[in-house]
């Protein structure tokens, strides 16, 4: 196991052993923004010390980052017994506060509807739905028609869900927070696995200075604000409540 003797980062000792470990041991961790590895020089810079405050924020979930890895403190224990964010993928899920606020904006419908007018059906069409806007295909219209419970609903919500989770646990390549992550599920489930995954939204998580065509991630998401074309206030809303979820981890509906 790696260790060091004194305190490393923003007024630390810094001896260049010690520096050289804290170094490592950050390359480790892909940090949202920082996606070009630390040089292992020994020098505890700006650069370094601003990593060791990103991994204390947004892995740690200290209030107060300091910038500084006391030998035997909470950052340094952490640096050591976690590695998230590998090359492979993330592992994460969806988050409870997702799935509550999912369900309170698709509310339950425990007895099949038709998606278009609202109604209650008693005979399959285009687009009927059932659960948390579940839409059910022709063929599962025998499973559905008897309606389900509460319970076998938010199964079906997740396993909706499940193939949103597990494409941005395997495209996104650096580490993320619980509400960013959230986030991202969220507009894949709205705007499709493909259109999420060839997204500059995508492109500019992983690595924020990629180019693309926005300036900035928020640019780049409140962009899927159409439909058919034409600016949509709906979308505009759920975009600006998405993103409210990615930046400031406020969960709210639209």
């Amino acid at each position: 196991m790696k260790k060091i003797i004194a305190s490393v980062g923003n007024k630390g000792k810094n001896n260049i052993s010690d520096v050289k470990v804290v170094q490592s041991l950050l390359n480790q961790h892909k940090l949202v923004g920082f996606p070009i590895p630390l040089k292992i020089d020994g020098k505890s810079g700006p650069n370094t010390v601003k990593r060791i405050e990103i991994f204390q924020k947004n892995i740690i979930k200290m209030i107060r980052p300091d910038g500084l890895v006391d030998a035997n403190g909470k950052t340094f224990k952490h640096l050591v017994a976690t590695k998230v964010g590998a090359k492979s993928g993330i592992s994460m899920f969806f988050g409870q506060k997702g799935i509550n606020l999912l369900k309170s904006i698709e509310e339950l419908a425990t007895t099949p509807y038709d998606d278009q007018t609202g109604k209650d059906i008693t005979a399959w069409v285009e687009g009927a739905t059932i659960g948390y806007g579940h839409l059910i295909a022709k063929s599962d219209w025998s499973k559905f028609k008897g309606g389900l419970t509460e319970a076998e609903a938010l199964s079906l919500l997740k396993a909706d869900l499940a193939p949103f989770v597990n494409n941005i646990r395997n495209k996104v390549k650096v580490s993320v927070t619980q509400h960013q992550f959230d986030a991202m599920v969220i507009l894949a489930f709205n705007i499709g696995l493909a259109g999420f995954s060839s997204s500059s939204v995508l492109k500019m998580v992983n690595d924020p200075s990629a180019t693309t065509s926005y300036t900035t991630l928020e640019n780049a998401w409140k962009a899927w604000d159409k439909s058919q074309g034409k600016v949509s206030r709906g979308l505009k809303n759920r975009r600006q409540a998405e993103w409210n979820i990615y930046n400031k981890g406020v969960y709210a509906k639209w």
